[in-house]
């Protein structure tokens, strides 16, 4: 049992339910600041949970961007 416990990610078990907030770049945008097509899908979804608070700007945004596409394999 308390593998099952350590296991799950315990922020996208708070998600659980939710509605899931638009990604603040389209695939285009992302495509164009050089993230690669197969890191795309995965870069948005951190994005959008990272804009929900709104306290990030487009700049901002951008850099995260980048630096979430050179940690996924």
């Amino acid at each position: 049992m308390a593998k099952v416990l350590w296991g799950v990610d315990p922020l996208a078990a708070s998600r659980l339910g939710q509605k899931q907030n638009e990604p603040p770049f389209t695939q285009k945008e992302l495509a164009r600041i050089g993230i690669p097509a197969r890191k795309i899908d995965r870069v948005q979804a951190e994005l959008a949970r990272l804009a929900a608070d709104k306290t990030l700007t487009r700049a901002e945004l951008t850099q995260l961007a980048k630096k979430i596409a050179a940690v996924l394999l």
